[in-house]
């Protein structure tokens, strides 16, 4: 039971995914920026949107920029649309200037 659960832990595909999802969500992070709060979203967003494209990409059988079995092109593919999705789906998200309130009208 224990050699299974080390055989996917110490997989290089599993490895190389999440590094190339971290990866996509950092550089997400510092061209959007957000601060430390967004940090951790962007991540996940990454590592997840990674994983999808990655398995969209299996079962569509697309073969170009593969790195050992892991599908490069449809992984950034889909880091980068959970990373967009999750800027425009969560409150404060793309803009700034989200957060700053409307001026406010004299009389």
């Amino acid at each position: 039971m224990i050699e299974p659960a080390l055989d996917v832990l110490l997989s290089p595909t599993l490895w190389l995914s999440l590094v190339l999802g971290m990866a996509c969500g950092l550089l997400f992070h510092i061209w959007r920026g957000g601060g430390w709060r967004w940090l951790l979203a962007d991540f996940l967003a990454g590592v997840v949107g990674f994983a999808v494209g990655q398995v969209a990409g299996t079962l569509l059988r697309v073969d170009r920029l593969l790195i050992g079995q892991v599908q490069v092109l449809p992984g950034i593919l889909g880091a980068v649309v959970f990373l967009l999705g999750t800027r425009l789906i969560v409150p404060g998200g793309m803009g700034r200037k989200a957060s700053v309130a409307a001026p406010k009208r004299r009389a």
